[in-house]
Parts: structure tokens; C-alpha cells; sequence
């Protein structure tokens, strides 16, 4: 068994725990089921722990049979500079409302359509040598999986 973070036994922690209330179901802002490469406004959780993300920024869409009320995998995106020889953080090719931008490739987040904000105007979708890089670093940031014995 997992010991409690911080030395605090598990009666402790079962004692301090919140209701077990479901989380709202929060009707979706944009129209149709978000698809893959597409980049939204995404309202991360306000009560968030450093380092998760926080606040609203642009995300890359990156699961690819989306519905309105199912989960999202994205990528978070960042418009403050990174450190370049960062191997997780990619700066874009192309600027997202004039404004340059990086993925945080190690930090794939799902997240409920809820959370999305469409940008004024088209949707902008990511161009396919950007996407294929998030990609390409999400899957090395990944692990392997391990090899398993025959028979």
C-alpha cells in the first residue's frame, strides 16, 4: 500500500476528504465536437497545484474521435518564451492571433469541451509539421513499454 503524501495516515486522510459529490456537467460553449490539430481557448482548473497548468490559454487538440460531451486529449500552449534547448517545450511555426507560441509537450491534459472557448473568427487548425513535432516530443517525454517475456 501507497503511503499518504506528507507522513498523514489514511484515517486522516478518508476523515478530510471532501463530499463525494460528482462535479457539475457544464453545457459547452462551442458548437461542434472539437477535432484533431484544431486550437482553443481551454479554462484550466482555477484550484490547480503547481507546476499542473492554470488558468486560460490556447491548446492543441490532439485526440481524434471527439464528441461534445467526451473527454479531450490536448496539448497546452504557452506564449512565454521557453528555454530552446528545453527538449519538451516546441516553438510554432505559425503564431496564433499574431502572438508567437510554444507546446508544452510533456503536459498532455484531458479535458471536458466544456473547458473550450472558440477564437474569434475560424477556428485555427495546427498546421501538420507543428502537430506531427508535438507529437513526435509527447511520444519521446512517453515511455517505452516494456518488453515482455515469450510464450
Amino acid at each position: 500500500m501507497v503511503a499518504a503524501a506528507g507522513g498523514l495516515g489514511h484515517s486522516w486522510v478518508m476523515a478530510n476528504l471532501e463530499s463525494p459529490e460528482k462535479p457539475p456537467r457544464v453545457q459547452t460553449r462551442i458548437l461542434a465536437a472539437p477535432k484533431i490539430r484544431q486550437v482553443y481557448w481551454c479554462d484550466f482548473w482555477r484550484d490547480a497545484h503547481l507546476p499542473e497548468m492554470w488558468k486560460t490559454r490556447p491548446v492543441v487538440v490532439l485526440s481524434y474521435n471527439n464528441h461534445l460531451h467526451s473527454p479531450c486529449l490536448v496539448i497546452p500552449l504557452s506564449t512565454v518564451d521557453h528555454d530552446p534547448k528545453d527538449p519538451w517545450a516546441y516553438k510554432l511555426r505559425f503564431e496564433i492571433d499574431g502572438v508567437a507560441s510554444w507546446a508544452v509537450c510533456n503536459m498532455p491534459s484531458t479535458v471536458a469541451p466544456s473547458r473550450f472557448t472558440q477564437f474569434s473568427g475560424a477556428i485555427p487548425l495546427m498546421p501538420p509539421a507543428d502537430f506531427n513535432e508535438i507529437l513526435a516530443r509527447l511520444m519521446k517525454w512517453l515511455p517505452r513499454p516494456f518488453p515482455l517475456p515469450n510464450g
